[in-house]
């Protein structure tokens, strides 16, 4: 008999009882209110056709803003750079702003979903101008400052710089040849590689008179020869496209952000080396140039670099993208019982293994 005041279940289990692992009743109440609790779960993330739904809009939105802004700074930003980047501001705090106007946004999760939408599109207007900035700066900016730039043929390699100055594609004259005997190879410290030049003369030329025009290459070359950068070893190649100092590409303040940043420095002192080598002449203004048969294959290869730098980056946003919005879209009670199957499946296969007498582990793990 229990005593006065005591329980009647405070002798039954000892410390630590509990009545819903020994009661089958309760132990069946409980599992019918978690399912309850579940379907209550999923009725507030709706049927399986408004999964489908918020998945695609997670990921076509998302996707189109980043494309519409990666075309912005391709089309715009070299000529308009300041209203490019407003646009693209703009798209971007418009998609933050929207759906913060909207005050169902913490009812259910068929509306709760659309902050996601949100934070999707911010971060898509974010990334593509990102993408289309890096581009920009590392493929196009280049061809779309050749297109600008003029052409020039049948030039003495002999004569002054300063006359094309405003070139972007020289040709030389017949007698123009590139002098292979006479290349240097300057390993750049600042660079971590082989900064390679090599003399660009015509037959009018002393051993005496200055050299104007380098061709030059970054690691295509050996220490005193072996001189492959472009189409080096073409007999029929005489032009060559100007490499662009970076003040004629970008004002001051960005030229970090060009690849050229450093090269201009580090092929003047190539030159500065090959003077001391060779006990030859650099004339003032000296330019360096892309040797090439057809230079107007290698400009537009800076488009064809720039395209495909786009397909990568977009390809690479809409997986991730998708994945996301697929995540976000089944919902908390979805999402947890897929992993809780994944994971009983793994657990189940690893038992039966084991039972087996050979654990073979799942399909990617420890492969």
């Amino acid at each position: 008999m229990a005593g006065e005041g005591e329980p009647l279940l405070g002798r039954s289990g000892g410390p630590g009882f509990q009545p819903t692992k020994h009661d089958p009743l309760m132990k069946m109440g409980m599992k019918r209110v978690e399912n309850a609790l579940v379907k209550a779960g999923l009725a507030d993330e709706g049927q399986k056709h408004h999964v489908v739904m918020r998945a695609t809009a997670l990921t076509i939105v998302p996707v189109a803003i980043f494309n519409l802004l990666l075309f912005t700074i391709w089309r715009f930003y070299h000529t308009r750079p300041v209203i490019s980047l407003f646009f693209c501001l703009q798209v971007a705090l418009l998609g933050a702003l929207v759906p913060q106007m909207s005050k169902k946004a913490e009812t259910s999760w068929q509306e709760k979903w659309k902050n996601y939408l949100s934070q999707f599109c911010f971060a898509a207007a974010v990334l593509g101008m990102t993408a289309g900035l890096f581009v920009h700066y590392r493929h196009l900016i280049y061809y779309q400052r050749y297109k600008e730039m003029k052409v020039y043929s049948n030039v003495a390699a002999s004569s002054s710089p300063m006359l094309v100055a405003d070139a972007g594609i020289v040709s030389f004259s017949s007698d123009t040849l590139l002098d292979a005997g006479q290349v240097i190879g300057y390993r750049s410290a600042e660079m971590g590689a082989t900064l390679c030049v090599a003399p660009v003369i015509d037959t009018s030329m002393s051993p005496s008179d200055p050299i104007s025009f380098f061709a030059g290459g970054v690691d295509c070359c050996g220490w005193r020869g072996q001189f492959t950068c472009g189409d080096a070893r073409d007999p029929k190649a005489i032009s060559g496209l100007l490499y662009i100092p970076p003040a004629q590409l970008v004002v001051p303040a960005m030229e970090w952000a060009v690849k050229d940043d450093e090269l201009m420095e580090e092929f003047h002192r190539a030159v500065k080396l090959h003077a001391a080598v060779y006990s030859s002449r650099a004339g003032e203004n000296v330019r360096f140039l892309h040797w090439a048969k057809d230079p107007r294959e290698m400009r537009d290869s800076y488009r064809v670099a720039a395209v495909w730098a786009c397909l990568g980056y977009d390809a690479l946003f809409s997986c991730l993208c998708a994945f996301a919005a697929a995540i976000v879209a089944l919902g908390p009670q979805r999402l947890e019982q897929f992993v809780e199957k994944m994971l009983s499946s793994v657990v189940h296969r690893a038992q039966k293994n084991l039972r087996g007498g050979v654990y073979k582990p799942p399909l990617g793990v420890g492969r």
